[in-house]
């Protein structure tokens, strides 16, 4: 009789236990799918327990190996909270284990356990995940998948900053699908942010930087290829002068502490823009901007009466609730058409100020034309009411005299904004700054842009490929929700309609709720820098989870949430810091600042 020793027998049965273990040997594995009562894993989530040695931080990302029906289905997911949990009843019986002395510690080892909630990004099947399935850490390629770069066409991803995944560490680079971007399957990104905190101009910048380094790429790979990516960044600088210096180092930029994050992102050498044109408002002089600041050339901008008409401008420099009045909005109507001759050349439209007798061909000729009400042309004029013809004499007279510079009261030509290229270009600023305190002109500047920019890409020579970029911060001001003025119209046609023609809205502001909802609405890339409760509890928000909102309120300065169309759950990423400058404080020295390229920098030599 052969007798065997019980410890034999318990030995093999652990050998074939490991030996049958679902767990893959060669990864990181954290905890296991739960799912009792109260905790039950759905198609959308799960919760996992975390083993004790092991280290489990919300945004961290996580996939889940599940056994269904068979076949092992991957379930990508984003952890959104972590509980611990103890074995006692009540907050009474911990403090009754040290008898309510917090000196004491117990002869026995903790008992409680911790776990997490996660919320599925991608998975093949629409089911949940089975419990006691292993989780482990996601890998970079995985991370990537949780957000569908695999989906992402060739040449059509953009690197948008480094995946957060916990507190310290990042999964790699966090991608976007230009697609989405640029007008394929959407177009336009909206950045919402809390006032002074940086989250929004910069990252606005950031994106400009990113889009232009590729078309400039693709230019030099495939100069004669029409379709390939043309880029031209208008940047509107609407505080301060703090855009005039985006060509200039930083003092805040510290290579050995900030590089590393644009390397991950293939920019190895990262510097401030090139070559850009600045453009502020007319001074007196027609010929001298105002001061800026800026050590460098400034370009005036202005508008004569002719100029106006030539583009179709007039309607657009009346205030919301003057173009809202029907009667008002029927005599600026009337009176453009009549100042307005049109000529067919080419199968070309083209506008001009008509130079026929009794025509005014200047902004004062024209106000004192109106104190004459028409010049007493009863017969063409006497649909409108000596009411209107008085309000809009003070209209006018407000513009003429408070607007001297921007618009020319005297000359017959002034110095138009022509924001328009043929091919890839580097950025064009323009200050809106100086106009603060005159909403009507600043508002009309804008104008100016996008209606130039809608007929240049929808008339017969609009350029294959080309793509114009309009950064906009404090978009309220131009497109407030509820609006129904020209020019709020104007950018919700640009918003709606012109993704498709390569009219980009790169816009931001503090409030989204306070923007035209067919603005916001349109944006199929949105992103959330630190955003303040009360505007995360507005409609405009409830489609994000309570996670989200939650870190929303407490993102630094750094990272973002970004929002695609095809995400489940926001991307949150870091961004690298920038190289230029975001104020005249931060710019260096004209003795440590140079933007000369150099010969091996991979951004410009393209």
């Amino acid at each position: 009789m052969t007798i065997t020793d019980p410890r034999d027998s318990i030995a093999v049965d652990e050998n074939d236990q490991a030996e049958s273990s679902d767990v893959d040997p060669t990864r990181i594995c954290i905890g296991r799918v739960g799912a009792p009562p109260q905790k039950e894993a759905t198609s959308t989530g799960f919760y996992f327990w975390i083993a004790r040695d092991r280290l489990v931080e919300t945004t961290q990302l996580v996939t889940c190996m599940s056994k269904i029906a068979g076949q092992i289905y991957p379930f990508h997911a984003l952890v959104t909270e972590v509980y611990r949990q103890s074995r006692q009843r009540s907050m009474g019986s911990e403090v009754d284990v040290a008898d309510g002395n917090v000196q004491y510690q117990p002869p026995f080892a903790n008992d409680g356990f911790t776990y997490a909630a996660a919320t599925i990004l991608r998975t093949p099947v629409f089911t949940p995940p089975q419990e006691r399935s292993p989780v482990y850490l996601a890998s970079t390629d995985e991370a990537r998948i949780s957000y569908g770069a695999e989906d992402i066409l060739a040449g059509r991803a953009l690197e948008i900053g480094l995946i957060k995944n916990g507190a310290n560490e990042v999964a790699g680079a966090g991608m976007i699908d230009l697609d989405y971007l640029l007008g394929t399957n959407g177009g336009h990104m909206n950045v919402n942010g809390s006032a002074g905190r940086g989250t929004k101009s910069s990252f606005l910048l950031f994106m400009n930087r990113l889009l232009l380094r590729r078309a400039q790429l693709e230019k030099v790979s495939r100069p004669s290829d029409n379709s390939r990516l043309r880029i031209v960044p208008i940047i509107l600088n609407v505080k301060g002068f703090d855009l005039f210096h985006i060509d200039r180092w930083s003092n805040r930029y510290q290579p050995e502490k900030h590089l590393a994050d644009w390397v991950a992102l293939g920019i190895n050498n990262p510097q401030p823009f090139q070559s850009v044109s600045f453009y502020a408002p007319a001074a007196q002089d027609p010929d001298i901007a105002v001061p800026t600041g800026r050590y460098g050339k400034v370009e005036p901008y202005s508008w004569s009466l002719s100029d106006v008409i030539a583009r179709g401008l007039f309607s657009y420099l009346f205030a919301e609730t003057d173009a809202n009045d029907a009667n008002f909005g029927s005599l600026v109507l009337d009176i453009e058409s009549w100042l307005t001759k049109e000529r067919v050349q080419s199968g070309e439209t083209t506008r001009e100020l008509r130079d026929d007798e009794g025509v005014p061909q200047t902004f004062r000729k024209l106000l004192d034309w109106v104190d004459n009400r028409g010049g007493q042309d009863d017969s063409k004029w006497r649909n409108h009411h000596p009411s209107t013809w008085k309000k809009l004499y003070r209209r006018l007279l407000k513009l003429v005299y408070e607007c001297q510079g921007v618009l020319r009261i005297d000359e017959q030509t002034g110095a138009p904004l022509d924001v328009t290229r043929s091919d890839t270009s580097d950025p064009l600023v323009i200050d809106l700054s100086t106009l603060v305190g005159k909403p009507e002109i600043q508002r009309f500047v804008v104008a100016t842009i996008f209606r130039q920019l809608v007929e240049v890409r929808t008339g017969s020579k609009a350029i294959p490929g080309m793509v114009y970029l309009v950064t906009l911060d404090e978009l309220n001001r131009f497109a407030p929700k509820g609006a129904s003025d020209p020019i709020t119209k104007l950018i919700e046609t640009v918003a709606a309609e012109m993704r498709s023609q390569g009219i980009i809205l790169l816009g931001a502001q503090q409030q989204a709720s306070k923007v035209s909802e067919k603005v916001i609405e349109n944006a199929a890339l949105r992103v959330l820098g630190r955003t303040g409760t009360l505007e995360l509890d507005t409609p405009t928000w409830r489609f994000l989870s309570a996670s989200a909102k939650s870190k929303a309120t407490v993102l630094p300065l750094n990272e973002k949430l970004i929002i695609q169309d095809n995400f489940r759950e926001p991307m949150h990423v870091r961004i690298p810091f920038p190289v230029w400058a975001m104020n005249p404080r931060e710019v260096l020295s004209q003795a440590e600042n140079t933007t000369d390229a150099d010969p091996d920098d991979d951004i410009q030599t393209y």
